[in-house]
């Protein structure tokens, strides 16, 4: 076959160039053909990308950290099955993968491997061990299959001999065995790669931000066995796959997996993840729930919520026209309703209730039917406002009470009613309950009904990690729905912008080590944190884009950006002038002063004021960061307005754009405090000349305050302080993006 590489992107600048072999042929071949066929390029691309930026097979030695950022549910796994089969193609003997903290999370990776690599037909390419140990019975095994690669690759070998792939649990005990296992073996001259799925899940050192304050270096259990392991391998790369890096990238620059180089993988066109459903298709795909449907152990609910009823009344009708349009393919719902597993026995008992309850009326006829089908003839109606030729209701509801039958309803927990293996090829139709389990890389086959009325988690990447119903469900979307809290709801909208930014950043950077890119993250004011703070090892500071005022400090750098910020904003004074009133129309403002007036233009279209931001410029990173996290958040009021957001914006023209009178201000002033306070300070009614500055502002809008400074510090040679235009933002309360920045 034919296999195509899509064009590098410029600037890549690899290590090496990794060649395409008989392995990597085999399994393109398999990915491109038949059902489910998948467009390979893209895919090999990018692994020759992150293979190529790995330590050379023809090194003598060494070691390297790659990170790899995908989406949620995007195909990390493909990913890295292709990275690990060109990797042997490369002269790699040894592939390790670190695959998830639970065995229902290993015992999946492990089941993708099997079937990508065909390991459970005979083959020569690899040969699969799992948690070595010094003393475990595939410890022989596992020397002969390196003796025979050794032989192979000197050239003394009939026949071509497979690679090894090694998977362990992410579990300090399980590593730390297999680190013993490794130094045991010749492993001189043999390239090793490590991948680390998951990897901002407990492979961080958890005591770094303790470390940095105290100046300690403890280690966490995990990272400790984790650096054992590369310890007992001279040669190697380790490959860390997430869809949420936040942890990677805020690890200390001394740290061992402080990542070298960061690739971000793209998705298919039949992926759907936040864009599709919190942006794009919002309205349609998710209902909110009340908040009185939360789980709380302390006063528990005593009946199923309206909330859980509703959406598997649209999951079954869902599976009902997948039944009747012959679809055989699973199809499964998902109730994530708490972390702990007592509720889940609840929520279960609840389900199965329910199915009977329903199909009994269903089946019974008479005024028992039509109570039942008041609840379905709405679920009907919700499901027909996206899905085209659905069948008519009758139709649909005859073939619930056999569907009823065939849907399995099971705990996904560390209980011992659990189902611990999924076998999907088992049944059709599943509905999943669960709460940690189904939290982060569990693959939910052919999910369309999510139910998840919990609150939004703290930190950033815990609640993106939520999202199982992402993935590559394009064709079967207008079946998907997602029952979530207002709040959490919301913060998903949020995230998403938050998520793209920091894609946006690293692609921006691509090709270019990540040492010298200064960590920035966009974060919406409802998170506590990108990542949980025990694994930051970098000193990063939170900043805030609103709550009253907002402004940035470095305006004053670059004499070609005042020139076309005074320019810009000359520009807009003299387009709005027309308009503009004394700025004391404002409820709170007093200016009795001679002189130049503040003006105002309220009432205008946020599409106008956001683009009027994106044409101010910016000499300094954090200027250029709070830029961001402002235009962010009006792009999101645009997109998808709530009640409580402001309709419009104001600009406020301080001075009408001329430099106030005086000696100036010294920079650190304004870095503190741009706004000039009440004259005089502490005044009272009559005797108020001027209210100060932050009294000229519009309650309900966004308000940007454009003004002109006369700095006294000395410029640098060749350039003036005498006109620096600098502008600040107010936001109406309760809208904020925040942003945290490496300092």
């Amino acid at each position: 076959m034919t296999i195509t590489i899509a064009p590098m992107n410029a600037g890549m600048n690899n290590a090496w160039e990794p060649e395409i072999g008989e392995r990597t042929q085999q399994f393109i071949a398999s990915k491109s053909s038949g059902r489910g066929a998948i467009d390979m390029s893209t895919v090999l691309t990018e692994a020759k990308s992150i293979l190529g930026h790995c330590i050379p097979p023809t090194a003598p030695a060494g070691s390297s950290v790659v990170l790899v950022v995908g989406y949620v549910q995007s195909g990390k796994t493909l990913s890295f099955t292709t990275l690990s089969s060109l990797a042997a193609d490369n002269g790699f003997g040894v592939v390790i993968l670190l695959a998830g903290t639970t065995t229902n999370l290993k015992g999946q990776s492990e089941a993708r491997l099997r079937k990508d690599f065909g390991l459970d037909e005979l083959q020569r390419s690899w040969k699969l061990f799992d948690n070595p140990e010094v003393n475990g019975p595939s410890f022989p095994a596992i020397q002969s299959a390196l003796k025979s690669w050794k032989r192979h690759r000197d050239g003394a070998a009939l026949q071509e001999k497979p690679a090894l792939v090694l998977t362990v649990l992410k579990h300090a005990g399980r590593v730390e065995n297999a680190a013993a296992a490794l130094k045991r073996l010749d492993l001189s001259g043999v390239p090793v790669l490590i991948i680390d799925d998951e990897s901002d899940q407990a492979t961080p050192n958890t005591r770094a931000r303790r470390n940095r304050l105290s100046g300690a270096s403890d280690e966490s259990p995990t990272y400790s066995a984790v650096a054992s392991l590369r310890a007992a391998l001279p040669h190697h790369s380790f490959v860390q796959y997430t869809a949420t890096p936040q942890a990677n990238l805020l690890l200390a620059t001394a740290d061992r997996l402080d990542p070298h180089y960061a690739k971000v993988l793209s998705s298919g066109p039949d992926y759907t993840g936040g864009r599709a459903f919190f942006q794009d298709r919002v309205k349609e795909l998710v209902v909110v729930v009340p908040d009185a449907e939360t789980y709380d152990p302390r006063n528990p609910l005593t009946e199923p919520p309206q909330g859980l009823q509703d959406a598997l009344r649209v999951f079954l009708l869902g599976i009902a026209d997948a039944s009747r349009k012959g679809i055989e393919e699973n199809r499964s719902m998902m109730v994530q309703a708490h972390q702990n597993t007592a509720p889940h026995r609840q929520y279960r008992s609840w389900i199965r209730h329910l199915l009977e309850d329903w199909q009994k009326g269903i089946e019974a006829g008479g005024e028992y039917r039509d109570e039942v089908l008041v609840g379905f003839q709405a679920a009907y109606e919700e499901l027909a406002k996206t899905v085209e030729e659905l069948g008519t209701f009758e139709d649909l509801i005859s073939r619930i009470p056999e569907l009823t039958e065939e849907l399995r309803v099971v705990e996904v927990n560390s209980t011992q009613q659990a189902e611990k293996d999924i076998d999907w090829t088992s049944d059709f139709y599943w509905l999943l309950i669960g709460g940690m389990k189904l939290d982060r890389g569990f693959t939910v086959e052919g999910l369309t009904v999510t139910y998840m009325p919990r609150p939004i988690a703290g930190n950033a990447d815990v609640l993106q990690q939520r999202a199982r119903f992402f993935g590559y469900r394009a064709a079967y979307i207008d079946y998907c729905r997602v029952y979530l809290r207002s709040d959490a709801r919301d913060a998903f909208v949020d995230y998403v912008d938050n998520e793209e930014f920091l894609r946006a950043g690293l692609k921006r950077h691509e090709g270019k080590p990540l040492s010298v890119w200064k960590r920035d993250f966009v974060l919406h004011g409802q998170f506590a944190s990108p990542t949980r703070t025990a694994v930051i090892g970098r000193r990063v500071a939170r900043r805030r884009a609103s709550r009253q005022w907002a402004w940035p400090k470095w305006m004053h750098l670059g004499e070609d950006i005042r020139l076309a910020n005074e320019e810009l904003f000359a520009a807009v004074l003299a387009r709005t002038r027309n308009e503009a009133v004394d700025g004391t129309l404002f409820p709170d403002a007093v200016d009795r002063r001679s002189g130049k007036r503040n003006l105002a233009v309220t009432g205008i279209e946020l599409e106008e004021a956001l683009e009027f931001l994106l044409q101010i410029r910016a000499g300094h990173a954090e200027d250029s960061m709070l830029l961001q996290a402002i235009a962010m958040q009006l792009a999101r009021v645009i997109r998808e307005p709530r009640n409580d957001d402001p309709k419009s914006a104001a600009l406020v023209f301080m001075s009408e754009l001329d430099v106030p009178a005086g000696p100036g201000r010294q920079l650190s002033v304004v870095q503190e405090n741009l706004l000039v306070g009440m004259n005089p300070s502490g005044a009272r009614g009559a005797a108020v000349n001027y209210s100060g500055d932050r009294t000229f502002r519009s309650p309900d809008e966004v308000t940007i305050q454009l003004r002109t400074l006369a700095l006294t510090d000395s410029p640098p040679p060749g350039e003036t302080y005498d006109r620096v235009p600098w502008f600040a933002v107010s936001f109406p309360d309760g809208l904020s993006n925040d942003w945290f920045i490496e300092t």
